[in-house]
């Protein structure tokens, strides 16, 4: 019984300062150095050693039985610095002398001393192996439950307090399973303490790099909008810079293609044939030069938001036809087929801006002449989910036909939806690559330097388009196959849309 009561007190006395030093590490001195832990740590360990000594069951002024070595299977199993363990095992022996000073005291100390070096030795054994963490702790438990009361039965016998025989027949039978017994439970009970605390510790990490990440986060986030304001700036100065020059240059440029004009017509012939030719090559880079400044114009009215869009009742018919009556010279001079399709389930009219849809469809009809040396240019209009048949007639001339959907290429399905008209040029020329398809839709781009040298051209029209086809609640795709030529598809709604609604890029999906 006397000994159940030993054990008890001691094991009881170990779990309370355990956790008290559990409570101590986590709210107290969480944000102390590494030095200071250890420090900390050592010393509980060692006054750990101190008490249950002191509560220990003593004979013949020897304390016989206490739990002082367990603070030692702990630091064998938990600290990382294996020499600290040494200090932990001549801190405790050096206890034993504030309670008794004298030969028994002596050897007692001397006991834990060597105790605390085998473990460091038995720390950096296990430092070295991969066993799991139960077999080690298994080893650290049984090896210095075994050698803790053989040193003790060397100090009884050396001392002539009890002999080893009757030591281990009264005492040792008794206390070596309970001593294993309850320093198996306070080493699994450290262990989870440490367990916790390491997750705790990982959660405070965690939050420290989160809190940090947040602030880099904020102040990137408004390093950003700092740039986007400065870019916007930047945008409108552009914008504003284009606008004003496009009309600075376009006032002496009128004048000039003017003259021109007047000095190639001749009305009068007072100009020889070198003049009037030359006046004509003036007029043609002239009128260029003045596409261009139009184009750069409505560019960076787009950009700027200043693009006014004026839906009205447009006629697809009479739409089809115009575009029909000015391009029809262009097919003639290159000797190309040219003609327009309209399918019969189109309504009448459409609710749209026709000068933008006018000019979305010259800058497709101007690049599919462009880029078509042979065969045939197309303007098809039909309805969203149906496209006519391609069928051979008289070159020039407006046609009706049936529908035939499975032979028509159709836009990709993310692109249809109900009530949608589709405006469709399709031409046989030489086609672009599919990794090219989204880079000529940006400003000042091609397909690649040598169409620029070979076709000329600047890259603003299909920017222009698309744009426009946004302003206008629809959007602009496209499908092409190199040197099988392309179709430009422009899909707009029968109804404006509706204002503060969806933006016209997701209007136009």
């Amino acid at each position: 019984m006397m000994f159940a009561k030993v054990f008890f007190a001691n094991f009881s006395l170990l779990i309370a300062l355990a956790y008290l030093f559990n409570l101590g590490y986590k709210y107290i001195f969480q944000h102390a150095s590494v030095k200071i832990k250890y420090v900390l740590t050592v010393s509980v360990f060692i006054i750990a050693g101190w008490l249950v000594m002191v509560f220990g069951n003593k004979m013949a002024g020897t304390a016989l039985l206490d739990l002082r070595f367990v603070p030692l299977i702990i630091a064998v199993l938990m600290m990382p610095n294996p020499y600290w363990i040494a200090v932990i095992g001549v801190g405790i022996g050096a206890g034993r002398l504030f309670i008794d000073y004298d030969a028994n005291s002596w050897l007692a100390a001397l006991n834990m001393g060597v105790l605390g070096l085998l473990g460091t030795a038995l720390n950096i054994w296990l430092r070295q192996v991969r066993w799991r963490f139960i077999w080690k702790s298994a080893l650290a438990v049984g090896s210095l439950n075994v050698i803790y009361p053989i040193f003790s039965t060397v100090v009884l016998y050396v001392t002539n307090t009890m002999s080893p025989y009757d030591y281990w027949i009264d005492i040792g039978v008794y206390a070596l399973p309970i001593r294993i017994v309850f320093s198996s439970l306070l080493v699994f009970i450290i262990r989870d303490f440490q367990k916790e605390q390491i997750r705790v510790d990982e959660l405070r990490t965690m939050n420290m790099l989160l809190r940090r990440q947040t602030r880099e986060l904020r102040q990137a986030k408004r390093e950003v909008e700092e740039k986007a304001r400065e870019l916007l700036l930047a945008s409108k100065y552009k914008s504003e810079f284009l606008a004003n020059m496009s009309h600075e240059l376009k006032t002496p440029l009128n004048s000039i293609i003017l003259l021109s004009q007047l000095i190639r017509d001749n009305d009068d012939e007072r100009y020889e044939g070198e003049e009037v030719r030359y006046a004509d090559l003036i007029h043609g880079a002239g009128n260029d030069l003045l596409q261009l400044i139009n184009d750069i114009l409505d560019l960076s009215k787009v950009e700027a938001g200043k693009m006014d869009i004026v839906f009205e009742p447009v006629s697809s018919h009479d739409l089809a036809q115009m575009l029909q009556q000015q391009f029809m010279p262009v097919a003639d001079q290159k000797k190309i087929a040219f003609e327009t399709v309209i399918a019969p389930n189109v309504p009448a009219s459409l609710h749209t801006d026709a000068l933008r849809v006018n000019q979305i469809l010259r800058n497709l009809l101007v690049n599919a002449f462009k880029f078509t040396e042979k065969g045939s240019v197309r303007l098809s209009v039909r309805m969203e989910g149906g496209a006519p048949a391609i069928e051979p007639g008289p070159q020039g001339r407006r046609r009706i036909v049936n529908w035939n959907p499975a032979t028509w290429m159709r836009p990709p399905a993310r692109h249809i939806s109900p009530q949608r008209v589709v405006f469709t040029v399709h031409d046989t020329g030489i086609g672009i690559d599919p990794d090219k398809q989204q880079v000529i839709f940006e400003a000042f781009q091609q397909e690649d330097g040598a169409i620029n040298r070979q076709f000329g051209g600047t890259g603003l029209g299909l920017s222009i388009s698309l744009q426009l086809a946004h302003l206008l609640g629809g959007t602009l795709t496209l499908k092409s196959e190199k040197g099988k030529g392309s179709s430009f598809m422009l899909h707009l709604p029968l109804r404006p849309p509706k204002q503060g609604g969806h933006s016209p890029q997701e209007q136009g999906t």
